[in-house]
């Protein structure tokens, strides 16, 4: 029989090794979770803003009334709420580390569906990587999601 004895476990060396190559592989992750973080953010406030616009349109045409959506605290990126004759319909929480920017009045549906105001509405939902994403209201008042994602911070 061999005196040797059976030990179980890693050397020192073993464990460093893996704890740099983990250290590598998240400082190589890292940037990359930023950049789809950003994207997402952009992405999720601009589709709710499409959301609250549509359901604006929609309850204009339902109730037969005038219905606005407008920016609650500062800008957009406070948040913003959905009114017809003072009552509030909905209201959406502040979108944090993103800059929205949009009419600071809001806008406005008449009861057949169009805006108050004539001509194309633009809303830019930015994050403050430069991730950029456009909603547009049409001259029939309706608004939908530019369908491309700029890096450059434009909407064309």
């Amino acid at each position: 029989m061999s005196a040797r004895k059976l030990t179980r476990g890693f050397t020192l060396i073993e464990l460093v090794t893996v704890v740099s190559l983990l250290a590598l592989l998240v400082s190589l992750a890292a940037p990359m979770y930023r950049s789809i973080s950003a994207s997402n953010s952009t992405r999720s406030a601009a589709y709710s803003l499409v959301a609250a616009l549509s359901l604006a349109r929609s309850e204009a045409v339902k109730r037969n009334a005038a219905v606005s959506v407008f920016p609650l605290g500062g800008g957009w990126q406070d948040g913003w709420q959905i009114e017809s004759g003072g009552m509030t319909i909905f209201k959406n929480e502040p979108a944090p580390n993103l800059v929205l920017s949009g009419p600071l009045a809001g806008v406005s549906y008449q009861p057949n569906g169009r805006l108050s105001t004539p001509g194309v509405v633009l809303f830019t939902v930015s994050a403050t990587t430069g991730y950029t994403r456009c909603v547009l209201i049409d001259l029939g008042g309706r608004a939908m999601l530019n369908p491309g994602e700029r890096n450059d911070g434009s909407c064309v």
